[in-house]
């Protein structure tokens, strides 16, 4: 059973709690230790992207279109629409010579306030480059192109970059792809779930060099400095996966996923975390994340000063006044 993981509090009154699951695993597969139940079936989402994107570097997209590492940094994002990341995105379908046409990850409003009230108060109008996903779909697109695969329904599980991206994430997670619940992802690509100690194991094998006695190394340095150089283009201010590896970019990369899904790889350590908050709330993930993190020893409580803000948010009204807690049990 999920255990209490994050506490909301109104006025010293307990509001809100938040359950969840979490797993530590060494890339040998041992699970150092859980809490809740670690076999629980948990969909990647998101967390999958760095590991997609590391099959997007074996085809070899970065040397063929010249992608710098802030670039590949974009392509694991789940960005939120800042004027930097829609910048490298444009960028990017510039060097592999296709437009946001090609694209079909479908239109949202940025998950930034500050950049979606821009774009409202421009009059300009949003494009699939606002989407969240837009650069896994350029990644999945620039892929296709290296291989010479073509792009058309290069979204579909048909398609034959989703079926050897799907492989990429299986053997890091340890699993036969026959053996995985299939789904879709909110921007129309598939999605696998996998117990949630395999998502955990494919956090410990992108960080373990050894892994497949070294086949993968060059991409996997290649996406963990990528991702460390430049968190802010993973996700972007105040994303607590970009917060954390803003300040902790030599330990862990890290990647959350929507409905409340977090995985940390362990820098150097061939360890992986994996965590999902039961009713899938991402105001829970920033509480509980950080509070695993300092219980196993990994950052230290001393060392958050600048992103405390994460671990015990504060609960304010519409007006601004500070009302009560967020905080982690």
């Amino acid at each position: 059973m999920p255990v209490k993981m994050v506490e909301v509090l109104r006025s010293g009154v307990i509001e809100s709690i938040h359950y969840g699951d979490a797993v530590v695993v060494r890339a040998d597969g041992q699970v150092i230790c859980s809490i809740g139940d670690h076999n629980r079936l948990t969909f990647f989402r998101s967390t999958s992207k760095p590991l997609q994107t590391l099959y997007f570097l074996e085809t070899g997209i970065a040397d063929k279109y010249g992608l710098d590492l802030k670039e590949i940094a974009v392509i694991t994002s789940s960005h939120i629409g800042e004027d930097t990341h829609i910048s490298a995105l444009r960028g990017i379908l510039g060097k592999i010579g296709e437009s946001e046409s090609a694209l079909k990850c479908g239109i949202h409003e940025p998950i930034s306030k500050e950049a979606s009230s821009k774009i409202a108060a421009a009059g300009e109008k949003l494009t699939v480059l606002h989407n969240n996903c837009s650069g896994k779909h350029i990644g999945f697109i620039a892929a296709a192109k290296a291989k010479k695969y073509g792009i058309e329904n290069y979204y579909k599980e048909s398609h034959m970059v989703q079926k050897e991206a799907l492989n990429t994430v299986t053997e890091f997670a340890n699993m036969e792809p026959s053996m995985v619940h299939k789904g879709f992802d909110g921007c129309g690509v598939p999605v696998i779930a996998a117990p949630l100690k395999n998502l955990a194991l494919a956090y410990a094998n992108l960080c373990n060099e050894g892994f497949k006695d070294g086949k993968y190394i060059k991409s996997q340095n290649y996406l963990i400095s990528a991702m460390t150089m430049y968190p802010e283009m993973v996700g972007g201010k105040g994303r607590t996966d970009t917060e954390l590896m803003r300040q902790f970019g030599s330990r862990i990369i890290c990647k959350l996923g929507d409905e409340g899904v977090f995985c940390v790889g362990i820098i150097g350590k061939a360890t992986g975390i994996a965590l999902k908050i039961e009713d899938g709330s991402m105001r829970a993930l920033g509480p509980a994340v950080l509070n695993l993190l300092i219980n196993l020893g990994i950052i230290g409580a001393g060392e958050i000063d600048e992103i405390e803000g994460l671990w015990k948010p504060p609960l304010i009204n519409h007006i601004g006044d500070v009302v009560g807690e967020i905080h982690p049990i």
